[in-house]
């Protein structure tokens, strides 16, 4: 299941497997940039969704299997670069044990190859700074447009 919100620039696509899924979580893309991929279950529906929208790069803030997901289907798509920071890629391109419900709510992603992430990200429209925020997990960040206002936390 996918929902989408316009917030003028930002599209948010909001997602969760099945009619009433358990847990939703949200990607946003904006000017070309996809930032994080979602989960697993919901990574056909994503790329579906995103064929006609001039993807350019993604984005995955941290390791986590619902902000990951669709790595794999993205990459071999539209042959997507995907970026994230130095300490979360290791964990991406050997995803983890998952605990049984994580599997059930979100799915098992496939192991995925992502590049480091610089300070700056550059869509054609956009400048973003990248911030180490590591409160939730090791190798997580956020990226804010400060001209905008925005901030992805992830």
């Amino acid at each position: 299941m996918l929902k989408i919100k316009e917030y003028g620039e930002v599209t948010q696509i909001t997602m969760g497997a099945g009619d009433q899924p358990i847990y939703l979580v949200s990607c946003y893309l904006v000017d070309g940039m996809l930032v994080d991929t979602g989960c697993p279950h919901t990574a056909d529906e994503l790329v579906n969704f995103l064929k006609d929208k001039n993807l350019k790069f993604a984005i995955n803030t941290h390791y986590h299997e619902d902000h990951i997901g669709a790595n794999h289907l993205l990459q071999k798509e539209f042959g997507l670069d995907i970026y994230a920071h130095p300490d979360a890629i290791p964990l991406i391109n050997k995803v983890h044990e998952l605990y049984p419900y994580q599997e059930l709510v979100w799915g098992y992603p496939v192991p995925t190859v992502v590049l480091p992430i610089q300070d700056v990200i550059k869509t054609d429209n956009y400048q973003f700074g990248v911030i180490e925020t590591p409160g939730h997990c090791n190798g997580h960040i956020s990226l804010v447009e400060l001209d905008k206002g925005w901030c992805f936390i992830g």
